[in-house]
């Protein structure tokens, strides 16, 4: 992307003296010229139009003052019509301008020069114009094998730049890639966010920001090299490909678009349109294989551009994406720092019925973390940032305690055989207290040890299988009992239930979601509820949607049943009259 446009040469005319006669005039106008032409006047008023004009739509010239634009109907380009009048002010008496216009005659785009010199003599000042078609001259020059979309996707031209739209966009990326990949040649994707647009449009009007857009589109796709694709991804940001493109040259590119964009000034009502742009490149094969992972990694430069101070280009930066993460969680850090200090960490509860009769049994215990507007937050929304900055210890505590508040407080409307589980985490077994907290809350509340039920997963157990032991052991001993949960995702290992003191084993959702499709996944899990039966162990199945599923496990030997379909979770434990709808 060059920052200034450089000069293409043109052919000027020599005119005998003018006069300001109407027969004169339209002699001057060079009737016979191929090219449309024209005279008009130090105020740009056209005078004077060949045939060659006239056929493109200008007016003919009897009684008429149409200004410069009807030289080519369709030249509504302020900027480069100003141009071409400041020429009759040119002190050395000559000057050439050149324009480049492209307009949209059914799908074919025609793109002219418009060139112009001064005519100086005692009489009034002239000017005469000339608009070469070089619609030829342009296709052969971008006429490289650029990949293009699908027949059918009439609708892949954005109507006010000209460029590709996203849809089309990704269609052409995929098949760049496919292309460089088999050329072994690397390609670069850039993605550019017009800074501020939005605040061009509250101050002068959209039709000022469509009359930007549309400038800045023929402006681009005027200079744009062989095998290249623009592309208007939304509403103020869009995207290139450059194929065989390295990261040397693609810096380059994406620096000469920014100077380019920060110059790129057209008017419009008399007013100068402004703006800058924040680039972000990446590379194709090292930021990404697919589209979609390429377009991801150039968005992210892009944002990461804007916001280090915009007007500036980034190349990605894979580690970027990680600091990023960890930034985002050091928010959420804070987030979870505010709520254990404002008891905003609440409990709620998920029934369990009895396969075989529906009767509810059981809860699980859930966490949410309450808003300020009352709003609650699921744990997949700061659950990692709590494992990263320790925070999932003091969480658990707070949520066994709000277990224990809640028996208490629902004693006179729960069942006393109720039992409730709780989630435990592998950075619970490393907290040397929490056994005698654990213990010191029962007896505190009046809680039996045996409505309670901890659950670990095996990757918990993984961490340290000794310190798991011990710890089981401990609260065992004292009446609590214990699950091993998302059973058929990890190890899968029966290991646990011998070396640990599991009173319940419940399956991952994953195999019971799919019971009614998949046989393997029904021998599976009645295998298992028959082995665990020979244990004394009961078996739960988790992620139960459907009438059909229960069904099904009730067939299989199930013990008892947990999901959407036997009820949602709740600020409240399940009450005595409760059953599984």
């Amino acid at each position: 992307m060059r920052e200034k446009r450089r000069r293409h040469g043109y052919d000027t005319v020599a005119l005998p003296k003018p006069v300001a006669e109407k027969p004169a005039l339209e002699a001057l106008a060079f009737a016979g010229l191929p090219d449309p032409a024209a005279v008009l006047d130090g105020e740009g008023r056209l005078l004077a139009a060949n045939a060659s004009a006239r056929a493109e739509g200008a007016p003919a010239p009897e009684g008429t003052s149409a200004p410069l634009g009807q030289l080519l109907p369709f030249w509504n380009d302020p900027e480069s019509r100003d141009a071409l009048l400041a020429a009759t002010g040119s002190p050395d008496g000559a000057r050439d301008i050149e324009v480049r216009l492209a307009s949209e005659q059914g799908s074919r785009r025609r793109v002219f020069r418009i060139s112009a010199r001064r005519i100086v003599d005692e009489g009034p000042i002239r000017l005469v114009a000339v608009a070469r078609d070089v619609t030829a001259l342009a296709t052969e020059r971008n006429a490289a094998p650029a990949p293009r979309p699908a027949e059918g996707a009439s609708d892949s031209i954005d109507p006010v730049t000209g460029f590709e739209t996203r849809t089309a966009f990704q269609a052409l990326l995929e098949s760049a890639i496919e292309e460089s990949a088999q050329a072994k040649q690397p390609l670069a994707l850039l993605f550019f966010d017009l800074d501020d647009f939005k605040a061009l449009n509250d101050t002068h009007g959209l039709a000022a920001g469509d009359e930007y857009l549309r400038r800045l589109g023929e402006a681009l796709l005027a200079d744009l090299q062989p095998g290249r694709v623009f592309a208007r991804l939304g509403g103020d940001e869009f995207g290139l490909i450059a194929p065989r493109t390295n990261a040397a040259e693609a810096a380059l590119e994406a620096d000469g678009l920014v100077r380019f964009l920060t110059e790129f000034s057209p008017t419009f009502e008399g007013r100068r349109l402004q703006l800058t742009a924040s680039v972000g490149v990446a590379l194709h094969p090292a930021h990404g294989q697919r589209a979609s992972d390429l377009m991801l990694a150039a968005d992210l430069a892009m944002h990461q551009a804007k916001a280090r101070g915009r007007a500036r280009f980034i190349l990605h930066d894979p580690a970027a994406r990680e600091r990023e993460r960890i930034g985002l969680l050091r928010g959420q850090a804070d987030r979870i720092r505010t709520a254990l200090a404002g008891a905003r960490f609440v409990p709620v509860f998920q029934p369990i019925s009895e396969v075989a009769t529906g009767r509810i049994v059981a809860a699980e215990t859930l966490v949410r973390l309450r808003e300020d507007d009352g709003a609650l937050v699921r744990p997949d929304q700061f659950l990692d940032a709590a494992e990263r900055f320790g925070f999932v210890t003091a969480i658990d505590r707070v949520v066994i305690a709000g277990v224990f508040d809640a028996l208490v407080a629902s004693r006179k409307r729960i069942s006393p055989d109720l039992e409730v589980s709780v989630n435990l985490s592998g950075l619970d077994f490393e907290d040397d207290a929490l056994v005698a907290e654990i213990s010191r809350l029962a007896r505190l509340k009046g809680i039996r040890p045996s409505r309670i039920t901890f659950e670990i997963t095996e990757t918990a157990a993984l961490r340290d299988l000794g310190r798991v032991q011990d710890f089981t052991n401990a609260l065992t001993s004292e009446g609590f009992r214990f699950a091993l949960d998302d059973f058929g995702v990890g190890f899968s290992s029966f290991r646990y239930l011998r070396d640990l003191p599991m009173s319940t084993l419940k399956f991952d959702q994953s195999y019971v979601l799919d019971l009614p499709h998949k046989m393997e996944n029904r021998v599976f899990v009645r295998g298992i509820a028959e082995i665990c039966r020979g244990f004394g162990v009961k078996t739960v199945a988790e992620g139960v949607e459907t009438p059909e599923i229960l069904e099904i496990l009730r067939e299989l030997g199930v013990d008892r049943a947990q999901g959407y379909h036997v009820g949602h979770p709740s600020l409240e434990l399940p009450g005595r009259s409760s059953e599984a709808r």
